[in-house]
């Protein structure tokens, strides 16, 4: 019998032969094994592979050295880490917090992230939020901004300047990797090995500190692989209210795991009931924030709390949220302090106002939004 030496078999063959006896990959086998999948021009051959490979990792165990090969792989496609990012003007001592999550979450649910965005910036933290469309939910947050009227597709200029005055701003994760978005997008339903930082990644401009939401426990792991690429600063998230089913953002009643990057330090992870670590009322039910019939009635349901018209469990889960980014962004000192200054801005009529001028200022049409809202079924 023939022996094929191993350096004879070609990629990715070989990394997947390594992956199904359970053997880790190093961060060049990672790379290499993925860009040849990439570059693959058969459709169906590619996503075979490419569900083969980003899958076996995950069954595995992934290690931060295959993350962030696969990563350096996705993000060369469109030369991501080559390129300088523009840096966006703010005022002196202001702090820029990128907000993006993994996706895929374990349940599906109306838009919290985006939604908590409007407040966080309601209470002065400056948000640039990174957006996709939906692969397995209703509505991402792409689809969100454009129900809404919000054309991502302004300068870059105008953005800065709606920041500077409203504190929010956002941009498009398939514009900035157009190459790769058109051979991977559409394909998983679940996390997988580059969920634990692709979205964070992907951002068209220099931000500051990132706040970043994974659909999985292993948040240290996601903290360690952004510190590989030099982020300095982030909190790095997840919660489930079963132990099974993960989500990329924070339930009021449910177990959460946290891992802090501070100044290029990963610190410990905590996990904690989010309820008794901010005293919230733990009657929370999980069906009350999820995703609604359709995808017009599903983000009209979190524009509904944006007006203040949220019931407690819509309202704590925005809030406890956006404190996240308040305190990312040095407006709060904990996340018990950014919750209540969340809540008392919506309770106020801030966020709303503030919503309203930002799809005014991102050339949306307010009386459509309106109409649309008065036709709310929810």
């Amino acid at each position: 019998m023939e022996i094929i030496k191993p350096q004879e078999v070609k990629e990715p063959f070989e990394s997947l032969y390594k992956l199904n006896i359970g053997y880790s990959l190093d961060e060049y086998e990672a790379e290499e094994a993925l860009s040849t999948i990439l570059h693959e021009k058969e459709e169906q051959k590619r996503i075979s592979l490419l569900t083969m490979l980003l899958n076996g990792v995950m069954i595995k165990g992934p290690t931060v050295n295959e993350v962030s090969g696969l990563l350096k792989a996705a993000l060369g496609m469109d030369d991501i880490l080559k390129k300088k990012k523009p840096r966006l003007d703010l005022p002196k001592g202001e702090i820029l917090v990128g907000v993006s999550s993994s996706g895929k979450k374990g349940i599906k649910t109306i838009n919290i992230t985006s939604t908590s965005c409007f407040v966080a910036a309601a209470c002065g933290a400056n948000i640039a939020k990174a957006c996709s469309h939906s692969t397995s939910s209703k509505t991402g947050s792409s689809d969100f901004l454009d129900i809404c009227g919000i054309d991502l597709n302004i300068p870059l200029e105008k953005k800065n300047k709606i920041l500077n005055k409203y504190h929010i701003s956002f941009f498009s994760i398939e514009d900035t990797t157009p190459k790769f978005a058109k051979v991977y997008g559409g394909v998983f339903y679940a996390p997988h090995a580059m969920s634990f930082g692709l979205a964070g990644l992907s951002f068209p401009v220099e931000i500051d500190s990132l706040a970043y939401g994974v659909a999985h426990p292993n948040v240290k792991l996601s903290a360690e692989v952004y510190k590989k690429f030099k982020i300095r600063n982030a909190l790095v998230y997840s919660c489930t209210y079963d132990g099974i089913h993960y989500l990329d953002e924070l339930l009021p009643n449910g177990f959460i795991n946290l891992t802090r990057i501070k100044n290029s330090h990963v610190e410990k992870t905590i996990s904690a009931n989010i309820s008794e670590a901010l005293s919230l009322d733990n009657s929370f039910n999980v069906g009350s924030i999820k995703e609604k019939q359709d995808k017009i009635n599903n983000v009209l349901a979190s524009l509904k709390i944006l007006k203040g018209e949220g019931n407690l469990a819509e309202i704590d889960t925005i809030c406890v949220n956006a404190s996240i980014f308040i305190l990312l962004a040095n407006k709060a000192k904990s996340l018990k302090e950014g919750y209540i200054m969340a809540k008392d801005a919506l309770q106020s009529g801030k966020v709303w106002d503030l919503f309203l001028n930002v799809v005014k200022e991102y050339d949306g049409d307010i009386k459509q939004l309106e109409e649309k809202m008065n036709n709310y079924s929810g």
